[in-house]
């Protein structure tokens, strides 16, 4: 990144009567206004935006929604963009979550095959695919699994507190066992229950750690992975039979064959991998992402995968866990 990820003082912002933060740009950086929309498009209403800087900040989508859990931002606009030097960076959570990289990267990662294309027009020059060497997932060394503890460790406070979380969330032994979901009392994922993910070869590829205290700044603290190369649990799907999508970890361990985004947006592994197959999909998003529901199900009915796209449509303050992956009352259909 360089020097420029820096945040300016005071005083500079003091400035923006006579300099607004407007999308009014000069005509020195009129060229890149169409990235710009491109942005404004994939991220809604911007926090800020310094056309003079060619800067432009936004709420974050990982603090917001995959840390935080909310739906309509922070309000925080911590993810900041120099669309003339093509990078981006989180400044809350861009070393922990690996949230900063290339403009390219960020809209691959958040913006829809439309998006892409319209950047690859514009910044030719500026798309490169990245290769990085993959790092090595390995659990928390203070991971304990929940199956087949001793008589003596249940009767900690640490154990109660945590299979307390989880039987107010309706998870069973079984669904323990399946999922070796464990926790961790100390260390950086202290008061956290986890979920390790492992690939198709059965090997670690990912894990999520959910706190379980009710007040906590960061429900989630996950490894710094690129998340679009990781189908979440492969180990369990069977690709031959229907494939459920999902948001998070905790919908899924209540359907069979059930992969979870891990947000609202569909990696391209994960969708290479089903298109490749041609596999029958049924799409359930939380209730209150019906738009993102919409829009995943047309990215994904063509080509091989035309006609096998379903939706399932759930109330609005709904999602699978609430419903225990009881979907009796709610029937799968096709959009028009």
């Amino acid at each position: 990144m360089g020097g420029f990820w820096w945040k300016p003082p005071p005083f500079i912002f003091g400035f923006s009567i006579f300099f607004p933060y407007t999308l009014f740009m000069s005509s020195k950086n009129s060229e890149y206004k169409p990235i710009v929309d491109i942005l404004i498009d994939i991220f809604g209403k911007y926090d800020m935006h310094n056309d003079y800087r060619y800067q432009i900040s936004f709420d974050c989508p990982v603090c917001s929604h995959e840390i935080k859990g909310l739906d309509n931002g922070d309000g925080k606009g911590n993810l900041e963009i120099n669309y003339k030097k093509n990078v981006f960076k989180c400044w809350s959570c861009g070393d922990t979550h690996d949230t900063h990289g290339s403009i390219y990267k960020l809209i691959k990662k958040y913006g829809n095959q439309k998006h892409l294309k319209r950047y690859e027009l514009l910044m030719p020059e500026e798309v490169e695919v990245l290769v990085k060497p993959k790092k090595e997932i390995i659990l928390p060394k203070e991971f304990i699994s929940m199956s087949g503890l001793s008589d003596a460790f249940k009767k900690t406070h640490y154990y109660r507190e945590s299979i307390g979380y989880l039987r107010n969330r309706n998870i069973t032994d079984d669904i323990i066992k399946k999922f070796n979901i464990g926790f961790a009392y100390e260390g950086l994922y202290s008061n956290r229950i986890i979920i390790p993910s492992y690939d198709q070869r059965k090997k670690l590829n990912y894990f999520i750690a959910r706190s379980y205290l009710p007040r906590t700044k960061m429900k989630y603290l996950n490894p710094s992975v690129e998340k679009e190369t990781i189908i979440f649990n492969e180990s369990l799907i069977d690709w031959t039979k229907k494939i459920y999508l999902v948001e998070g970890v905790f919908d899924s361990i209540f359907l069979n064959n059930a992969v979870p985004l891990l947000g609202k947006h569909l990696p391209e592994s994960l969708f290479n991998k089903i298109y490749d197959l041609g596999c029958e999909v049924t799409i359930i998003l939380d209730g209150d992402a019906w738009d993102n529901t919409e829009n995943l199900y047309h990215k994904m009915n063509c080509g091989k995968l035309f006609g096998k796209i379903n939706v399932v449509k759930l109330p609005k303050d709904k999602d699978i866990a609430d419903l225990q992956g009881n979907l009796t009352e709610y029937k799968e259909f096709k959009l028009d």
